[in-house]
């Protein structure tokens, strides 16, 4: 049964030019949904995505855009107890933005006007498929409950954080990050069990900060770009490289406990552990301990 999407759209003027503003809020309802598939393709601005403040929405958004090409397009249905919600940009192309692309002194204004702010029920179980052409994102998963997490970034910069723990088992993060940068904090706290990250040209910086539940296994792949990986000195992780003479990877108070299998020296006494498969063409990635 397709669910009627209720919104208001407000334009406005601004400019010396008088070019046209839009603001359109969608308030979809929550009418008993056991879990949500949550697809996103954002094209180009700032995304937001939060916690909402009412219990009684599966979405409350406010999206503001001044060009047509940008213009969003929302569509939801439910399917039993199953709720399907895609947002997408209505010219986007899923990776359009990945490898080539020019910033001109246009796109910084641009960012700004076309901004989505996203808040989702935070008693639902949600899984998010996430892809951002070019520009900013910051995607707070704080009291949200997460079971699936997928984030494909072309040249975006995105901050991923979860404050609290994730009250949901979540069955992976996966993150993949082109010519852009990902900043994931609070990974201790996502509760996951697997973690998939590919890195291109760009930069990933990875935090398990956090209460971390459960052992979390995952593979981090490496090309031209950097990745930094944080840990708590009370979590044992174990290391295997596949790299070349021109890979970079540094480690701190970890033993080689077979070829190219490293173990951080806390390895027996940890209660919880990461296992990663590292792999590196040219690029870097640096393991450092946090308190």
């Amino acid at each position: 049964m397709k669910v009627k999407v209720l919104f208001t759209v407000i334009i406005l003027l601004t400019g010396v030019y008088a070019e046209d503003l839009t603001v359109e809020r969608h308030d979809i309802p929550y009418k008993g949904e056991k879990e949500i598939d949550v697809d996103i393709e954002f094209g180009f601005g700032q995304l937001d995505i939060m916690s909402g403040k009412s219990d009684d929405y599966i979405l409350k958004s406010e999206i503001s855009y001044y060009k047509d090409r940008y213009k969003p397009i929302v569509e939801y249905k439910r399917l039993g107890g199953k709720g399907k919600l895609r947002l997408y940009t209505e010219k986007f192309e899923k990776g359009a933005f990945f490898g080539l692309g020019k910033r001109d002194r246009g796109f910084s204004g641009d960012i700004e006007k076309n901004h989505w702010k996203l808040e989702f029920n935070r008693n639902v179980p949600s899984a998010f498929d996430i892809s951002l052409g070019l520009g900013q994102g910051s995607l707070d998963f704080t009291d949200l409950r997460v079971n699936d997490l997928s984030l494909e970034c072309g040249m975006s910069d995105v901050t991923v954080g979860f404050r609290k723990n994730n009250e949901e088992a979540l069955r992976s993060i996966s993150i993949e990050t082109g010519l852009g940068s990902v900043e994931a904090n609070g990974l201790g706290y996502a509760n996951m069990a697997r973690l998939v990250v590919e890195c291109g040209l760009g930069s990933t910086i990875l935090s398990f900060d956090g209460n971390l539940r459960q052992n979390v296994r995952g593979r981090v792949t490496v090309g031209l770009g950097s990745v930094e990986i944080s840990v708590p000195k009370s979590v044992g992780v174990e290391i295997e490289a596949e790299r070349s003479f021109l890979s970079s990877l540094n480690l701190d108070n970890f033993n080689e406990v077979d070829e190219d299998v490293f173990r951080s020296e806390n390895w027996k006494e940890a209660k919880r552990k990461i296992y990663l498969v590292i792999e590196i063409g040219l690029g870097s990635v640096d393991i450092d301990w946090i308190d």
